[in-house]
């Protein structure tokens, strides 16, 4: 499921497993053998019927498998141990197992960028939601179907299929489903730059999400809505959604509370900025400066240094914005940030010419 996220098939691409972790996987299943079989072998061997008693087990640990794999980048061992998993759960006729084994998959393939294969993926999670009459996974493979159309720039194919999610909500009264489906329709009304209409549906989303306790969701959503206000001018409520985004996220834990602590201090950091009032600009800026604190993003510490930059310019301090602005151009470029990179280039040279006539 994704909160708003054409190639031809990797699988022969993948890397093998960590030894250690699948061997433990397959000791369950498999008497001890003299010699053992090679982890391709091991992938290769089918389920007999004498093992079909243990298959829901094994298909169980692989899908635990997979996600611990995910969770430190593995991306490709993951999807192998999701495969796997979903031979053992067809063998034995567990559609919901294989349901939740696509979900996965699709995340991983959409996060490896492989569109194609995601998308696949949630089709036949879609095909089983259907089969088992579950509209929550029917609600959640819309809208992650709808995301991977929009990062490929399928405004249309993404609004119709967030919008299949909101009627399949709406007709089982599903409010966490419905919260979903309008902040995601807010974020395509955004991106085609209709920000009245998706003021309405942030606002209304934001309300169901408060309403069924889905706090992660209610921050995302106000931190959309207050990307809305400020592009549609209105700054005062723009502060309002960001406060109240910081404040929801602030009381969450986890990568995900991060994110969207972030992206309110941003908002809250550019409103301040273009207000020109620099101590509230750098009260925040300090808090973002203590949340990636010991982080190896380079991405977030470009941010920080060029909002560094914009601040120390502001008050005066010269040398240390055309330290601030050295930096993050180091980082833009590592990072081939070129936009970024022209951007930052021609702050330090103004920078820079204005230490010289001060000289």
């Amino acid at each position: 499921m994704f909160d708003c996220t054409a190639r031809s098939p990797y699988l022969s691409k993948l890397r093998g497993w960590p030894s250690l972790a699948f061997s433990c996987v397959l000791l369950v299943a498999t008497p001890a053998l003299a010699q053992t079989p090679s982890l391709d072998e091991q992938l290769r061997q089918p389920v007999s019927s004498s093992e079909l008693s243990q298959s829901r087990d094994v298909a169980d640990q692989l899908l635990r498998l997979g996600r611990q794999l995910a969770a430190g980048g593995q991306y490709e061992s993951a999807i192998r141990a999701w495969e796997q998993a979903i031979e053992l759960y067809y063998d034995i006729g567990d559609r919901i197992g294989m349901g939740t084994a696509y979900e996965n998959m699709a995340q991983a393939y959409s996060l490896l960028g492989f569109y194609d294969e995601a998308e696949t993926a949630v089709r036949r999670q879609l095909a089983i939601a259907r089969d088992n009459a579950n509209f929550q996974d029917q609600i959640y493979a819309w809208n992650t179907l709808g995301t991977l159309r929009l990062q490929r720039g399928l405004l249309d194919s993404a609004l119709q299929a967030y919008g299949e999610g909101l009627s399949v909500a709406q007709s089982v009264e599903d409010f966490e489903g419905m919260g979903l489906s309008l902040s995601n329709l807010g974020l395509v009304a955004s991106i085609q730059g209709d920000y009245a209409a998706a003021i309405d549906y942030y606002q209304t989303a934001g309300n169901l999400r408060a309403r069924v306790g889905d706090q992660l969701g209610q921050a995302n959503t106000n931190n959309n809505l207050g990307d809305a206000y400020r592009a549609n001018g209105e700054d005062s409520r723009a502060l309002g959604a960001y406060r109240l985004a910081l404040r929801l996220s602030r009381e969450l834990a986890g990568p995900s509370s991060v994110t969207a602590q972030l992206q309110a201090l941003d908002g809250l950091i550019a409103v301040y900025s273009q207000r020109g009032d620099w101590p509230q600009m750098r009260n925040y800026l300090d808090d973002r400066i203590a949340l990636i604190q010991g982080s190896n993003d380079p991405w977030q510490q470009l941010l920080t240094q060029r909002y560094l930059g914009i601040y120390y310019t502001a008050v005066g301090q010269l040398p240390e914005a055309q330290t601030a602005y050295q930096q993050a151009l180091g980082l833009a470029r590592a990072l081939e940030q070129k936009q970024l990179e022209g951007e930052l280039s021609n702050r330090l040279r103004s920078v820079s010419r204005m230490l010289e006539e001060a000289s």
